[in-house]
């Protein structure tokens, strides 16, 4: 794979991240706030939430990030491309115990290693 491919897919990876980032952000003003989200108020609902603005940031990353996931597609294959979205669950998790003050366990960092590992050997031959 170029090297510009391999970017590409890691930049992709931190906009994934920086949407779920930002959607945790919006959880926690929900919470904090006492509001909920009410899939029977489906517009009022939103309404709350697009006032929030973590939660407009969130969609405004994930748009980017989806109309980037197309750029790369055109010029990767799925199969090599999609396991790199599993980086997301290995840095999410660690971004999560500075920003959110969340505990990982010792399974975690053993489930991170295989992920990471499988990355790695995934993109060898490509």
């Amino acid at each position: 794979m170029k090297t510009i491919y391999f970017f590409y897919l890691i930049i992709f990876v931190l906009l994934m991240c920086t949407g779920q980032i930002l959607f945790k952000k919006t959880a926690l003003i929900l919470s904090q706030s006492n509001l909920a989200v009410n899939f029977n108020k489906i517009l009022e609902t939103f309404i709350t939430l697009i006032k929030i603005p973590y939660f407009f940031l969130a969609l405004i990353v994930y748009a980017s990030a989806t109309l980037f996931w197309l750029f790369i597609l055109q010029k990767i294959p799925l199969s090599i491309a999609y396991p790199f979205t599993a980086l997301a669950m290995v840095i999410i998790p660690i971004l999560s115990i500075f920003l959110f003050q969340e505990k990982l366990s010792f399974n975690y960092w053993i489930g991170a290693a295989f992920i990471v590992i499988g990355i790695f050997i995934i993109s060898i031959k490509s």
